[in-house]
């Protein structure tokens, strides 16, 4: 009876998941003040006081046991609810303008994939995630940010391979990959932008505890008009390769928790021609990013210190783009990145494509919205999350971020040959400001591996003198409160 026991524990198992988690949220927001043109219609604040949002994430998984996988992944219901709508800042990739949650905006097709673990390494082909390091540059939008929510992660059309060389009982994985971009920061093939990658990474150790390197060349294409009635179309092009460094090591300490250190810098280096002007057809791409995190994990208490840095660009017209924005992902606090710097650079990028001020957007427009990144600036980000009990989770942090360089507004300094912030200010002013937020959530555990999430958070953001405007007039103190409720299954 044994030897069939062991017979069948080693013969081929079909099994099938689903799972998913709900979220809701309440957002009350005091008016954020935006550039705008008298010719645009464009409010002069972002307009969204008051709204809600919900969304719906389901993530199943077929197992031949114990080589192949299927997986799949699937948003749902994906927006504003009801509500205030934002105005003017179409360029965001979520412009929160309308009741998107349950027309086909909200729909999100993310992942199918097939996954086989072969004698020779695994191979893995399909509609997949992509994540490198701490999320600066490749992030799969599945980790949950301090404060706030995920909501983008790369996408690709992948045939991947991962193998040990050194042989399966030591840590050294060696990864090909060849990618069809199909959604990232800057390329979405639903409209019509061709990204080609080809990707070496070499990591001893895992995500953890390891170090490593991540080698991606670049190649993007995408038609576009040339303004003239009888042009033909341009063909806009970007090719860089990207040198993406990462490690993490941790330390057991006496009181039963681990101190560690990570770190993920990479400079991107290249040429393009979406940012060409009519004396310039190719811009040279210098790019600069990296983050340090030291810290104290534990089962009651964890304490963070990150720094971090992207390169900034003072002058956009100089034929050299340095300005780099992390993922929006790797989200730093609630309201002056994911916020204030986000509509910001949206509604410059808008007034940008907008027909009254020129027969069709300026290059680079789209490249302009930072969608919540950590763009043009240096920051320190500290936060304490403490777990007094199973079901109570308490966070609260600070942000302190200063501009890389002078705060301009590409926008207009092409439109007006001016630099100016984006509010019509100095832009020597590199004081971006202080950000407090605080978070109260409650989990409840529910039968069958479900659960429930409840809870608030908030911050208030006082801004810097890179906000101020044209008359020097400081931008008002910031507050955002949000009611957050979920369930997972």
């Amino acid at each position: 009876m044994a030897q069939e026991a062991a017979v069948d524990d080693e013969a081929p198992r079909v099994r099938a998941s689903l799972h998913g988690e709900y979220r809701f949220r309440l957002h009350l927001m005091n008016d954020l003040p935006l550039q705008t043109q008298p010719r645009a219609g464009y409010p002069a604040e972002l307009g969204q006081n008051l709204w809600a949002t919900n969304w719906l994430r389901l993530t199943g998984k077929v197992e031949l046991d114990p080589t192949f996988q299927l997986v799949g992944q699937i948003d749902l219901a994906d927006g504003v609810l009801f509500g205030d709508e934002t105005v003017g800042v179409d360029a965001a990739a979520r412009p929160r303008d309308g009741a998107t949650a349950f027309d086909r905006s909200g729909i999100d097709p993310r992942w199918l994939y097939a996954q086989w673990l072969s004698p020779i390494g695994m191979f893995r082909v399909g509609l997949q995630p992509s994540h490198w390091g701490l999320g600066l540059l490749a992030n799969d939008g599945t980790r949950q940010p301090v404060f706030g929510d995920y909501r983008y992660g790369n996408r690709n059309v992948r045939l991947l391979y991962l193998t040990r060389p050194a042989g399966r009982d030591v840590p050294l994985n060696l990864v090909f990959a060849g990618d069809l971009v199909y959604d990232d920061p800057i390329a979405q093939l639903r409209d019509g932008e061709r990204a080609l990658q080809a990707i070496v990474a070499l990591l001893y150790g895992d995500e953890d505890k390891g170090v490593g390197a991540y080698i991606v060349y670049r190649s993007q294409r995408a038609k576009t008009a040339n303004g003239l009635p009888l042009g033909s179309p341009i063909e806009e092009g970007l090719d860089v390769w990207v040198l993406d460094l990462y490690g993490r090591w941790e330390w057991a300490e006496p009181s039963g928790g681990n101190l560690f250190a990570a770190f993920e810098g990479l400079h991107i280096r290249g040429d393009t021609n979406l940012t060409r002007t009519t004396t310039r057809e190719r811009h040279d791409v210098r790019q600069w990013m990296w983050a340090a995190q030291l810290g104290r994990e534990g089962d009651l208490i964890d304490v963070v210190l990150e720094a971090g840095y992207t390169s900034g660009d003072a002058n956009t017209e100089d034929g050299v783009q340095r300005r780099s924005t992390m993922h929006p992902d790797h989200r730093i606090g609630l309201i002056l990145f994911p916020e204030v710097m986000a509509w910001s650079t949206a509604r410059s990028a808008t007034l940008a494509r907008n027909p009254e001020f020129a027969a069709r957007p300026s290059p680079g427009t789209q490249l302009l919205p930072t969608d919540g990144g950590v763009s043009n600036a240096m920051y320190l980000f500290n936060y304490t999350k403490i777990r007094p009990t199973s079901w109570l989770d308490l966070r609260l942090g600070w942000i302190w971020a200063r501009a890389t360089s002078a705060l301009v507004d590409p926008y207009r300094q092409r439109a007006e040959s001016r630099s100016v912030s984006y509010r019509g200010g100095d832009p020597r002013n590199r004081d971006l400001g202080v950000e407090v937020d605080a978070a109260v959530i409650f989990h409840i555990p529910l039968p069958h591996e479900m659960g429930i999430e409840a809870g608030l958070e908030g911050g208030v953001f006082v801004p810097g003198r890179a906000w101020d405007d044209a008359a020097g007039n400081r931008m008002n103190t910031m507050g955002l409160f949000r009611l957050r409720a979920g369930l997972a299954f």
